[in-house]
């Protein structure tokens, strides 16, 4: 993969303890003239995201399913931040991590002294502890944070910034994919909203009334439609001053921050709802993170104001299997795998989208990884397909495929397993999904699509992406085995970045371009030194 890099020292503060960071810079034009240093500044530097804003808590299935994190990596970073080659970053402006010397099953864990919101109040252990609380009861909190799952419980007493966490037996390896970016949310503003004293000791009590109250609270106080995001408090380097019109959220320094302030302030974060063509030509776009439907050539993003890039993705699109009624039992999910036809659909989206993506059957680790190829074999025995089988198990069938209609390419997805799937004798029923009406999975759909990597996925195993092959290995099996999810093809993704803008460095996790955009600089000429470099 060839990308572009420039090299100096502020790229090495911003991408704190990275090495071989991908930075996608306007840095990237290496034919800017002379004439080009009196090109106009921005008027405003916006970043289009490629899905509607609904919320900024990514640990609901709602901002799972919109990519949240996307848009909250900077306002709620989290104990660790994903960086652009899948390092796990510790995040010390937050919290510090440590595995406990005497018991490979405790995590220890300090809260900076100086975290706090930006309202004023304190970063405590509430608000860890209501993050595991809502992953514990996702139909209540209607979460989607299954990593938890290896949890066994926290020890947190209310207001204090120490606390604990310990893994059930034979976990606790993944402790830094816990409270990722968008899923650490200020508990003191939920507990308010829900009318309790504090969420530690309404979440230990017997009283479900409150519990109810708490679990709806986490979900509306997020949620852009239903609260003014500007009136709920932030820890990270941004917050949220206004919210726009057509959806657009204009973010601001927060004051309390115990780290660095950001670079670019005030920054406009813009739903893919927005007129991308419009913003461009009124110099109010720097940075875009599009969808398959958007063409840059379409919307004036290809000329030579910008450098458009279509880097590799670490997620996959997946298929979340709902384990009940027909998809019960082990064979019948693995049997709706066999009827998939991955190639078949991998044709159709480049059909639809002009992109090629990569069929993968793999769940721990993404086809760009280094050990992929030594695990080729596994990766084709989870991807063949077998129509008696998927017949035997699973013909006259009607399994319903729930997916995001803002998602273009997942129609073209779910119509693509429908046609494979027929010819197994199972009737795949397409489920159009919108962002404000997203259903519930078993309930209104057996099957949702949407995108993944293997961060905080995966909760059954232990290993990850910085294991070993052969546990890698016996994982993909295990994984295979259970067929809880089906990968299907690598997430196709397209960048742009306005030449005034430097220091865009995307990574394949679910934050993608945000991960540091609080590092993002507008400089006054178009960046013009770059180096090649290849990964």
């Amino acid at each position: 993969m060839t990308t572009v890099k420039r090299f100096t020292a502020h790229a090495a503060r911003v991408a704190t303890a990275v090495v071989g960071g991908v930075v996608i810079a306007s840095a990237g034009l290496a034919a800017c003239s002379s004439g080009d240093e009196d090109s106009a500044r921005l008027e405003s530097l916006g970043y289009v995201v490629p899905n509607p804003i609904m919320t900024t808590n990514a640990g609901t299935s709602l901002g799972v399913a919109t990519d949240a994190a996307k848009v909250s990596a900077r306002l709620y970073p989290g104990a660790s931040i994903a960086g652009p080659e899948g390092q796990l970053l510790p995040n010390p402006d937050i919290v510090t991590a440590t595995r406990a010397a005497d018991d490979p099953r405790r995590v220890d864990y300090v809260i900076n002294d100086k975290a706090e919101y930006s309202d004023g109040q304190p970063v405590v252990c509430d608000d860890f502890l209501l993050t595991q609380a809502a992953s514990s009861d996702p139909a209540l909190f209607g979460s989607d944070l299954p990593l938890f799952y290896q949890v066994e419980n926290i020890d947190c007493a209310p207001g204090n910034k120490q606390f604990a966490v310990h893994f059930k037996e034979g976990f606790g390896n993944r402790y830094m994919e816990l409270f990722s970016a968008g899923t650490v949310m200020p508990a003191h503003i939920v507990a308010e909203k829900a009318e309790v004293a504090d969420v530690v000791s309404a979440v230990a009590s017997e009283d479900q009334e409150a519990k109810t109250r708490i679990a709806q609270a986490w979900q509306d106080t997020f949620n852009v439609t239903r609260t003014d995001p500007a009136s709920v408090p932030t820890s990270g380097p941004y917050s949220v001053a206004e919210r726009g019109e057509d959806g657009h959220l204009k973010l601001v320094a927060n004051p309390h921050y115990a780290g660095p302030a950001p670079v670019q302030d005030p920054l406009y974060v813009y739903p893919s709802t927005v007129d991308v063509k419009k913003l461009a030509e009124d110099r109010a776009l720097g940075v875009a993170d599009l969808d398959t439907d958007v063409h840059p050539q379409d919307v004036g993003l290809d000329g030579d104001d910008w450098v458009v890039q279509t880097p590799t993705s670490e997620r996959v699109d997946t298929l979340r299997l709902s384990g009940i009624n027909q998809l019960e039992s082990e064979e019948a999910r693995r049997a709706f795998g066999e009827c998939v036809d991955r190639a078949r659909i991998a044709a159709d989206v480049k059909k639809a989208t002009g992109m090629d993506v990569q069929p993968t059957g793999l769940r721990v680790v993404p086809p760009t990884h280094a050990l992929a190829p030594q695990l080729q074999p596994t990766n084709d025995a989870a991807m063949a397909v077998n129509l008696d089988s998927a017949r035997e198990h699973l013909g006259g069938q009607q399994i319903r495929i729930g997916y995001l209609d803002s998602t273009p390419r997942y129609k073209t997805i779910v119509e693509s397993i429908q046609a494979s799937c027929a010819d197994a004798g199972i009737e795949v029923q397409p489920t159009a999904l919108s962002a404000d009406s997203y259903g519930t999975l078993g309930q209104d759909y057996d099957v949702l699509l949407d995108t993944r990597g293997s961060f905080g996925r995966n909760s059954s195993e232990n290993t990850n992406v910085f294991s070993r092959l052969e546990a890698i290995r016996a994982s993909e099996e295990n994984l295979q085995r259970d067929s809880m999810t089906i990968p299907l093809t690598t997430e196709p993704r397209q960048i742009a970045v306005e030449h005034h803008v430097d220091y865009v460095t995307d990574n394949g996790s679910d934050a993608g371009l945000a991960w540091n955009m609080d590092r993002w600089t507008e400089q006054d000429h178009p960046v013009e030194s770059t180096e090649d470099h290849h990964e």
